[in-house]
């Protein structure tokens, strides 16, 4: 892990607790599914990271930001 992926796992469990990130992913049009599908969870985790009820491991945290961004391209 780099020292610049602590700033992205910050911002994104950050912007998950706000509700920026189900904003950010609703306005790209991907699924709750897709994300889970690209990060490798399961569509009820990443139900429960953008509810605030849990909070993603640092590579899932990466990976969810990750395809967020790409996605925002």
């Amino acid at each position: 892990m780099r020292p610049s992926d602590l700033a992205v796992i910050a911002r994104i469990r950050a912007d998950l607790k706000s509700g920026a990130a189900l904003e950010a992913r609703e306005g790209s049009g991907i699924s709750a599914g897709e994300v889970a599908e690209t990060v490798g969870v399961s569509r009820s985790s990443v139900n429960a990271w953008e509810a605030g009820r849990t909070v993603p491991s640092a590579a899932h945290a990466l990976a969810y930001a990750r395809t967020l961004a790409a996605v925002a391209r």
